[in-house]
Formats: structure tokens, sequence, C-alpha cells
């Protein structure tokens, strides 16, 4: 169900996230990562960032099968790594050919580790890295890394399929009261910039209706979300260039998501994690998830934002599915 907002007076806010900060597009070189590269070099032109591109050639193995130390390992080393400068030459050349000068960083060992803390040096605003295709392959590889990276980053994640390009018109934000889907929303919104379409989205289950009641689910409950979703972007306060339609959808929330994203060609799907604790870096809510391993459009995972109270202080929203 759309609603479309009524003209409301703008809040000034502070941005909980700023488009002018650098974007780390974390690339293999492989074509799985082109779609992160074209996209991050659409982003930085559009908002005068900077996209560091960055690389991580993981150590091989010290030991051989059998045990006994690898010989030469600093030499399979530097072999690794200029390998995988060709590879970014030669993504550089299919994503966007022509140019010629294309600064890039190479690290060599953990590859969540290194893109995490490339990001933290650098002052980062977004992570984009690949999801590659779809399928067993990539849910045990590149969209396990994504989950990986998200889990600990603690700044928004912007995964991307293979054939991403451009700069995003058209956003779903998953909303579900907390602190991380606040932060996801006004991450949705510094990606598209100052024009596109914002879909503000909040999913309740499908329970029985009391006996007797003739009206449907989404009439009984429309009166009470809606208003708490205009809320929400009072707050954010978004560009006059950007239109906001609220929907309310019932069902299992990453289904219901996916089904509305795909239905209404839109570009961008945006969702928190669970919050800043132990337990929620570790663990992934079932939603966002969901998204990243099945979602066939741009997947864009937020934290809570670091001056946002922590979301387990929050009391928990009665159908919270995050």
């Amino acid at each position: 169900m759309l609603h479309t907002p009524e003209s409301a007076a703008p809040m000034s806010v502070e941005p909980l996230v700023t488009n002018s900060g650098n974007l780390v597009v974390a690339t293999d070189g492989t074509r799985d990562s082109d779609g992160a590269v074209r996209v991050a070099v659409a982003l930085a032109r559009r908002d005068g960032a900077k996209a560091d591109v960055f690389s991580v050639v993981e150590a091989p193995q010290v030991v051989d099968l059998d045990g006994a130390p690898v010989a030469d390992l600093e030499e399979l080393v530097e072999i690794a790594v200029e390998e995988r400068g060709i590879m970014l030459l030669a993504q550089r050349d299919r994503t966007h050919p022509g140019i010629h000068e294309w600064p890039y960083e190479l690290a060599v060992g953990s590859r969540v580790d290194k893109i995490v803390d490339r990001a933290r040096t650098t002052g980062a605003s977004f992570i984009l890295l690949g999801l590659g295709a779809h399928g067993i392959g990539a849910r045990v590889s590149l969209r396990e890394t994504a989950l990986r990276v998200i889990r600990v980053a603690g700044l928004p994640v912007l995964a991307l399929p293979s054939d991403a390009w451009g700069v995003p018109h058209s956003a779903l934000a998953a909303v579900d009261f907390t602190a991380s889907s606040e932060h996801a929303v006004r991450a949705a919104l510094d990606l598209l910039g100052d024009d596109g379409t914002l879909y503000v989205a909040h999913v309740t289950p499908r329970l029985p209706i009391p006996q007797g009641d003739s009206r449907t689910w989404g009439e009984i409950t429309r009166g009470a979300v809606i208003p708490k979703l205009e809320e929400v972007l009072r707050r954010l306060n978004p560009s006059p260039g950007i239109r906001v339609e609220y929907v309310h959808l019932h069902g299992d929330p990453a289904h219901e998501v996916i089904a509305f994203a795909e239905q209404m060609g839109i570009d961008m799907i945006a969702a928190g994690t669970h919050g800043r604790s132990a337990l929620g870096r570790l663990v992934l809510g079932s939603v966002s998830t969901t998204l990243v391993r099945t979602a066939k459009c741009w997947v864009l995972v937020a934290p809570p934002h670091r001056d946002a109270p922590n979301s387990a202080d929050r009391p928990a929203a009665p159908n919270d599915w995050s």
C-alpha cells in the first residue's frame, strides 16, 4: 500500500551520513566486483568525493599439505600482488575504457579486516563491494564476504551485483523504527542525492482479524504505521527533489520487501542491522541477511549511527523484525 506524504514543515537535522566523504570500493579485480567499481566512480563524480579503489590479497598458506613450511613465501606473495595489479588494470579497461589514471591500493592479509581498517583510517562514509552472481556459489563466497564485512564495519555497506552501474534513482528503505533502520533511511537518501524516489516501507505480520471486525488488516494497522513513518522522514528532512512514498506491507518482511522492490523496479533496498552490541555485531538480523543473500538489486545495510542511542536500550517494537 502506497501513501504519498502531504507537505510538512521541514526540520533542521544534522546528517547521519555525509555524502562528501570517501567511498571505499573493495574489489578483487574480477567481473563479480565490476558493478561496485562502476557505481563507486559514478557516485564519487556526482558528489565530488573520492572513490578509493582498494584490493586485498589473502596471504597464501604457510604450510603445504604435508605440514612443511612453504618455501619462498615472500616470493609467492609478490607474485600474487603483481597478478592482482594486472587484474585491477583489466577491470579499469572493462568498466571505464579510455581512462588512464587509475590509482588503487593493495594490501596483504585478512580480506575483511583490511577492508574495514581501510574504511576506518580513511574516514570513509560507505564501503562498496560486489555481490557477484546469484546461486549457491555466490552464497558461500562473495555474498558471505559481504555479510562478514557488514557485521564488523560499523558504517553503511552497499553491496552490488556485477551488472550495476550509474547512481541510484530509487530506493526502498525498510523501517522497523530502530536506530539502525533510521540510519539506513538516511544513508539511502545520501546515495540518492538531490533527485529520486524513496519508498519508506514497514512490514507487519499477517495476524487473524478480530471476530466481527469487517476491516482488512491493512485498514486496522495503517493508522498506526504511516504517521510513524512520516515522523522518521520529518526528522531526516530529505532534499526537496526527493519524492517520498510510504509503503505498508504485510507478511514475511524479507519476502515482501524483495517482492515489492522487484515489482516496482527499484534500484536499491536499504535496511538496518541488529545493533552495536557484541551479539548484534556477530549476528545480523534475518531480514538483512536474506536481502544480501537473495536480492537481485543493490543492497544497502546500515548500523545504528554512532551518535544514536544503542538500539539495545530501546524498547523493542511489537513487530521488530530487523
